[in-house]
């Protein structure tokens, strides 16, 4: 069987993200090219993985005609990305958040509808192992009937002000739509209800920037599961967490210590941890996913319409900040 040929829109740090985990599936796949408007970084990602260097994607694309690609680049750069794949029937998978609103996340899904090629967006926490098996103790029952679901990811990131994660026209806002964009994603797929009512807070520490650097919002689904889901890109101490509270039990996934689900039911005396194959991480997990369905000619488990459903959230939230109803005076 002949090796799908791979490319790589952006040559930043989420770029070789993507690189490393398609060579872990080298018997799979071959990287043929990698693209950047700055062509340095692109050609540094080269010689470590190899293909051709591009400054130009679409130059990439007709160059070395790859059957699927990454989309790395900042937010205000993929749809342009996807319509230059989907007008040559090449399959993408783009990395979060899908766009910067949720009109051009639409457009970026019709556009990828049309060519009928594989098209996935990278919420790669659906492939964090702990993750799928807090899904499948949910739907065998184990934990009892979701009530509620505690998420924070926080950490300090340093170049913040100086880099275009704070700049609104690339990409679409702060903190609340680059990381609780993961944050909506894990709820929706935990609980797999889709979300009715969001509440959002926000706030700014950095100097000199115009966006928001810790982000909390309250979330119901249609079910009745309540959501807190929390982020920060200026707290010291990093914490990535989970929480899943049943009406038969807990699960903790902390994505700081080793190993597989911590859960607790009902009636037990301690916590017990489900085993987990730590050779695969989520990213190599997802690269291995998107290229079985490109391999099949199907589309992947999160697509299109879970891109428009995460955003409609993102969109909402950022809508309930300018609701002066919920300001005590």
């Amino acid at each position: 069987m002949a090796k799908i040929k791979v490319a790589v829109i952006g040559a930043g740090g989420i770029g070789g993200t993507h690189l490393t985990a398609y060579k872990f599936w080298q018997e799979q796949c071959e990287i043929v090219g990698i693209s950047d408007i700055n062509l340095a970084p692109a050609e540094s990602r080269v010689r470590e993985f190899g293909g051709k260097a591009f400054q130009s994607a679409e130059e990439m694309l007709d160059t070395v005609k790859p059957d699927a690609i990454s989309i790395c680049t900042p937010p205000n750069a993929h749809l342009a990305s996807v319509q230059a794949a989907a007008a040559r029937g090449i399959a993408v998978l783009c990395e979060k958040p899908p766009a910067r609103t949720l009109a051009e996340t639409e457009k970026i899904v019709e556009t990828a509808a049309q060519s009928k090629s594989a098209f996935q967006f990278a919420f790669c926490h659906r492939f964090h192992e702990p993750v799928m098996q807090a899904r499948e103790m949910i739907a065998n029952g184990k934990l009892g009937k979701p009530v509620q679901i505690y998420n924070r990811f926080g950490f300090r990131f340093d170049r913040a002000g100086n880099s275009w994660f704070t700049d609104k026209e690339t990409a679409g806002g702060g903190v609340l739509i680059d990381t609780l964009v993961h944050s909506i994603d894990i709820f929706r797929a935990i609980t797999a209800q889709e979300i009715n009512r969001v509440s959002g807070s926000i706030s700014t520490i950095l100097p000199n920037i115009r966006v928001e650097d810790s982000a909390s919002i309250l979330v119901t689904s249609t079910g009745g599961v309540a959501g807190s889901l929390n982020c920060s890109w200026v707290t010291p101490v990093s914490e990535a967490e989970i929480r899943i509270y049943g009406t038969q039990g807990e699960a903790v996934i902390d994505y700081n210590k080793p190993g597989g689900l911590l859960y607790k039911l009902a009636g037990d005396s301690d916590w017990s941890q489900l085993p987990a194959d730590e050779s695969l991480n989520r990213f190599t997990r997802q690269a291995d996913h998107f290229l079985k369905c490109v391999d099949a000619g199907t589309q992947p488990i999160v697509g299109g319409a879970d891109g428009i459903a995460v955003m409609k959230v993102i969109d909402a939230a950022y809508s309930s900040l300018k609701n002066e109803n919920n300001v005590i005076q």
